[in-house]
């Protein structure tokens, strides 16, 4: 069987860790990143080479139940949002920009709706496609898989120029992302934002959500963001069960620093707590205004449950305690690994919600 198929909807944004790579036995492509000849490039003035697009209907566009709210009418700022691994095959490096099947499926049923719409009440949206690396490219980190991630980056790099140099028109902006497309982002802000005073300038926040960031001040150019209206700055966290140490020793995660790639080493990662949005924070259930249960490919969207957990920065990572008796809204075959990777939007989706609209307000008042 695939591995696409083994893991259904368990990876549908991860990057795992080595450790549940081997239990579910995920390889690398056989041959090197050379021999195979890269899909063609997405071109950003085709509408088609953006999953999310304003004024265009998609399913990131979804209100989930119990949230007070609606899409933004005349939004004063933007979001650039970067998904994602949805490619679980390792048939090559590099997925093709517009890949259907089930890796379509994953972007559009999972990352639309469970991260993308956090944002329909902030900002107008626009998430480009890009040739990501395959999941696997993060479990056999070298030169294969850094010249994977360099084709992605390069993509994604068009893809924000594009939208700079046609649609920004001055205006402010979020960048926001996750897993895969974290690593894409935190380069992004090292050598194109912070690097451009216009652009640094007019950034609201950044939401790098899901990366292997160090915590240190100056990683990308921009403070830790420590307050929930503090504008200017960057966030990230990792969630993970507060029973397990698995995510303590994910040394081999992948980071973007100095110029190159490398692994995270025994660097602190960065945390900031979404339900407080304190810098190494830590918040009871009931700060949680509504955590998004889990739902299949092309199910119907649930509604938000309020104070499932609280969540505690702790060694670098977001340390959640689900009750048992909610546990199965939140369960997936990597949550079995304490790994609540995938749901790192999803379990503080209307903090994160609010959260946005808060910094754009702050930001243009």
């Amino acid at each position: 069987m695939r591995v696409c198929q083994i893991l259904a909807t368990a990876l549908i944004f991860s990057t795992a860790t080595p450790t549940i790579a081997a239990e579910l036995k995920i390889r690398p492509p056989e041959k090197p990143f050379d021999a195979y000849t890269p899909p063609p490039s997405p071109d950003y003035n085709d509408k088609k080479s953006w999953v999310v697009w304003p004024g265009r209907p998609s399913k990131a566009d979804v209100i989930p139940g119990g949230i007070n709210g609606e899409l933004a009418r005349n939004p004063k700022a933007d979001v650039f949002f970067i998904h994602p691994t949805t490619y679980l095959t390792n048939t090559t490096w590099n997925a093709k920009f517009d890949e259907g099947d089930f890796t379509g499926q994953q972007l559009e049923d999972g990352v639309l709706r469970y991260q993308v719409s956090v944002f329909n009440g902030c900002c107008r949206i626009y998430a480009p496609r890009y040739r990501q690396s395959t999941l696997s490219a993060f479990l056999s980190l070298g030169d294969n898989a850094y010249k994977a991630f360099d084709l992605a980056y390069s993509d994604v790099l068009r893809a924000f120029d594009h939208y700079i140099a046609n649609e920004n028109n001055g205006r402010p902006f979020v960048l926001a992302s996750h897993s895969q497309g974290s690593l894409h982002a935190s380069r992004l802000l090292q050598q194109r934002i912070s690097t451009d005073p216009e652009l640094s300038k007019r950034l609201v926040v950044a939401y790098v959500v899901g990366a292997a960031i160090p915590d240190t001040k100056d990683y990308s150019g921009l403070p830790v963001c420590d307050s929930a209206t503090q504008t200017g700055c960057m966030v990230d966290w990792n969630t993970t069960s507060a029973r397990t140490i698995l995510a303590l020793g994910r040394r081999n995660m992948a980071m973007f620093t100095d110029g190159k790639y490398t692994n995270v080493g025994n660097n602190t990662w960065m945390c900031v707590n979404p339900l407080n949005w304190q810098r190494n924070g830590a918040a009871a259930a009931s700060a949680n205004q509504g955590a998004l249960p889990l739902a299949g490919l092309g199910k119907p969207l649930p509604s938000v449950m309020k104070a499932v957990t609280g969540a505690r920065c702790t060694r670098g990572r977001l340390a959640i305690s689900i009750p048992w008796l909610k546990r199965k809204n939140f369960k997936d075959p990597l949550t079995g690994f304490g790994s609540y990777h995938n749901q790192d939007y999803s379990l503080f989706y209307a903090n994160i919600r609010k959260n946005a609209i808060d910094r754009v307000n702050a930001f243009t008042r």
